[in-house]
This record gives C-alpha cells, sequence and structure tokens, in this order.
C-alpha cells in the first residue's frame, strides 16, 4: 500500500519533473532550464565551485546515505596492483588531495586533519548529527524490488 501511495504521488508530481535521471542534468542547471534537481553529493559539492550562482543543499526533511567501498573482485588479474592502488588512495596525503579536488568527504582521519578548515566544517560533506539523524540508509528490498523496478520503469515510460 505504501509503495502504491509513493507511486502516485510521483505520478501527480509528474508534470513539473523535467525527467527522473542520475547523470546528464548538469548543462540544463547551469543554462537555466532547471531550476532544481537531486545529485549525488559530490556533484552537488564541485560544481558550485565554477558556478557559484548554483547552491547544494541538503533537505532538512533529510536524504537517502550511502557508502563509497573498494573492492577487489575475485577474478582481479592482477590483485598487488589493485591493493597498491588502494593502498594509494587511503594514504593520508592523497586521500586529502581528493577530498579537496573533487569535494567528497574522507572516512580517512589522518586525511580529515589535513584538509582546510573550510572543508573539515562544511556540513554538505560532514553532516553533524542531527542531519545524520533525518538520513535513511539504501537497503536491499528483497522480494519488494522486482514491484518497485516495475513501478519505476512505468513511471519513467509513461
Amino acid at each position: 500500500a505504501e509503495l502504491q501511495e509513493a507511486y502516485q504521488k510521483l505520478q501527480e508530481l509528474k508534470p513539473a519533473v523535467r525527467a527522473f535521471e542520475s547523470f546528464g542534468w548538469e548543462d540544463r542547471l547551469i543554462a537555466g532550464d532547471l531550476v532544481l534537481c537531486m545529485t549525488y553529493s559530490i556533484l552537488g559539492n564541485a560544481l558550485p565551485v565554477e558556478h557559484p550562482e548554483l547552491k547544494y543543499v541538503i533537505p532538512k526533511s533529510g536524504t537517502s546515505v550511502w557508502t563509497d567501498t573498494m573492492v577487489i573482485p575475485t577474478t582481479a588479474p592482477n590483485v598487488d596492483a589493485a591493493y597498491e592502488w588502494m593502498n594509494f588512495m587511503l594514504d593520508p596525503e592523497t586521500a586529502a588531495f581528493a577530498s579537496s579536488e573533487l569535494k567528497f568527504a574522507t572516512p580517512n582521519q589522518k586525511a580529515f586533519d589535513l584538509l582546510p578548515a573550510e572543508l573539515r566544517s562544511n556540513t554538505n560533506l560532514y553532516p553533524d548529527d542531527a542531519m545524520m539523524a533525518t538520513f535513511e540508509g539504501i537497503k536491499d528490498l528483497g522480494a519488494d524490488n522486482e514491484q518497485y523496478d516495475k513501478l519505476w520503469t512505468q513511471l519513467k515510460a509513461g
């Protein structure tokens, strides 16, 4: 019932929505063809650097939260190189540089300590506890995945 209600609400909102997509919206936002979009934090934090007329905010009502990870597939042809790359990316100076340049958070405390104060205090990168309390993790929906996929496809196609 809750899923159907959400689908109906999205159907009602659809006339005001230009597209349901994760990527490809940047040029339209910069050009003024869009006034609002939902985005991943890395793009939301980086785009205003070159386009200060844009602003990235986390809704007071909360947002979804996820974790980026590094893994080595069991079929990796060069496991040693994969470990070298991971170690390089986890090096505090490398991680701090990547975080500063790409405007994404680092979980590496030593790297965090190397960041400029304005990044360490940026709640779009490092939300405080009150903000985090409103966030919801993305989880496996199990048997409901099929129904979600079906309704999402209908919404985007119709």
